[in-house]
């Protein structure tokens, strides 16, 4: 049991391991509680996706002595909510309440997460929501898409080759015996939790190790581990087609960098300037307002615990798709031969330290850095850091970002829409 403070941010380890973070915020209407556990669907056998984010969604469906209604009706009558799902890479949970809730939502808390009962009932309405959802995803071209780059960008056993929502026979596979067995791997050592508001923080501290002491594994951790996709050669192209629509929706991929990667801050800045900032940076400007070939057209990338897709997407009408695809490609070419112009490297900087003041406005937004801040080990003076880290990222380095992850020669082209 640890505790260390940089004057605004108080990191305590409970006696199980688990890590709290706890930020007063004055003046907040309500005290926002975010936490995460390293426990998803990469753990998950491929066979039953979708298990990380229905053990995740049925916490909320009954734990300790109250029932799902009844857990509903105290948080409801107060004022009150808690909600938790899984992903990927972790699973999380989550509450808000007025500062004299606050023990109600963290007892609730932590029953869900050390007592739930999985009712069969109400795993199978569960259930229904689920394959109901993806049903509908089904008919989405945006969603086809991305299904299918991600099957052709990364190997079958890979965690990224598939949706961590499953699919509709993998989720009616799923048993309340596999909830239940999955969910033991949740483990305090695994665990974080943010709590931000107008609290006095030793007082959060003595209610957490309260609430959190009966919390004891009889396992060890098994943190999730994301392995690197072998890389790419040349192209791939997947055609998936969806009678009946009326538009398409195409998607280019390459593997991305991890989090953790020295060159995480360029390859952002690099990204921001390709296919964010604005109406969707340097794609959205070309492909969509000056070509007028997309409904919308941008770029992502997932850099968590692994390295996760680097993406340009896009949404045009059927006839459109061949050009769009040589715009895009076009655009990425010209990136990675010329990278940013200073005013572009000025804009990019400036909107992503300024989206950083923005979203450190709400109690929620402050406990949900605080959580990517532990995640990655950046430290608790990382806020204060930041806005020096962005502003030394320079040009050279964000081209040598483009050039070294965007390619226009071997990449993952998915197209999903009418035939």
């Amino acid at each position: 049991m640890s505790s260390a403070s940089n004057g605004a941010t108080l990191r305590h380890v409970l006696p199980s391991g688990m890590v709290a973070l706890i930020r007063r915020n004055p003046g907040a209407p309500t005290v926002s509680v975010r936490g995460e556990l390293r426990v998803g669907a990469a753990l998950e056998p491929p066979e039953l996706g979708g298990l990380a984010v229905f053990t995740g969604a049925a916490l909320t469906r009954g734990a300790g002595e109250r029932s799902f209604q009844q857990i509903v009706a105290e948080t409801e009558g107060l004022g009150c909510s808690v909600s938790a799902g899984g992903g990927t890479q972790a699973s999380g949970f989550s509450g808000k309440a007025l500062a004299e809730d606050l023990p109600l939502v963290l007892e609730i808390l932590a029953d869900m997460l050390i007592r739930p009962t999985f009712p069969a009932a109400e795993v199978e309405r569960l259930r229904g929501q689920f394959l109901t959802g993806l049903r509908e995803s089904e008919q989405d071209t945006g969603y086809r898409a991305s299904v299918a780059a991600r099957a052709m960008l990364y190997p079958p056993d890979h965690p990224f080759s598939r949706p961590s929502s499953g699919s509709l026979e993998s989720v009616a596979r799923i048993t309340r015996d596999d909830l239940a067995r999955f969910h033991r791997r949740y483990h305090p050592a695994l665990a974080s939790i943010a709590v931000v508001g107008d609290i006095d923080p030793p007082a959060v501290v003595a209610e957490l190790e309260r609430r959190f002491a009966g919390w004891r594994p009889d396992s060890a951790p098994e943190p999730v581990s994301i392995p690197d996709a072998p890389p790419l050669a040349g192209v791939r192209r997947g055609d998936i087609a969806m009678p009946g629509k009326v538009q398409s929706d195409l998607i280019w991929a390459v593997h991305g960098l991890r989090r953790s990667a020295p060159d995480y801050y360029a390859a952002m800045v690099a990204n921001m300037i390709l296919g964010q900032i604005g109406m969707g940076g340097r794609l959205g400007e070309q492909v969509r307002e000056e070509q007028g070939m997309a409904y919308y057209c941008y770029s992502d990338f997932e850099a968590d615990l692994g390295a996760g897709p680097w993406v340009a997407a896009a949404g045009v009408s059927p006839e459109n798709v061949e050009r769009a695809t040589e715009a895009i490609l076009a655009e990425i070419a010209l990136f990675r031969e010329e990278g940013p112009t200073n005013e572009e490297l000025d804009d990019a900087r400036a909107y992503l330290t300024g989206s950083l003041v923005i979203g450190l406005e709400t109690s929620d937004g402050i406990a949900g850095s605080l959580l990517g801040i532990e995640r990655h080990s950046l430290g608790l003076d990382y806020i204060e850091r930041y806005p020096a880290i962005i502003a030394t990222v320079d040009r050279d380095q964000v081209h040598a970002a483009a050039q070294k992850y965007l390619s226009t020669e071997s990449y993952i082209l998915s197209v999903a829409g009418p035939v």
